[in-house]
């Protein structure tokens, strides 16, 4: 995977994060709603971590770039917990 790839990957990512805490803020069930979402994504974002040999195959990339994935996921759920909590 090419890095200009994995920016772009991650910038669209975060777009998307604070996209979902601007809704958020607009209404208290939407709050609830994006923190579900929010906790489905870190469940999965979990799982891909103690299963990144077989999540790797079944995507046909190696598992550096997976864990490079990963780690670029977590830095746009913290953009977005940030975004979420400050709004």
């Amino acid at each position: 995977m090419r890095a200009m790839y994995l920016a772009n990957y991650f910038v669209a990512g975060c777009i998307a994060f604070s996209l979902l805490g601007w809704i958020a803020s607009l209404h208290p069930m939407a709050r609830k709603i994006v923190l579900c979402l929010l906790a489905g994504v870190a469940l999965v974002w979990a799982m891909c971590w103690l299963l990144d040999f077989s999540v790797s195959q079944w995507l046909r990339i190696s598992v550096p770039q997976l864990q490079a994935l990963l780690v670029s996921g977590l830095a746009m759920l913290l953009i977005g917990m940030g975004v979420f909590l400050c709004s």
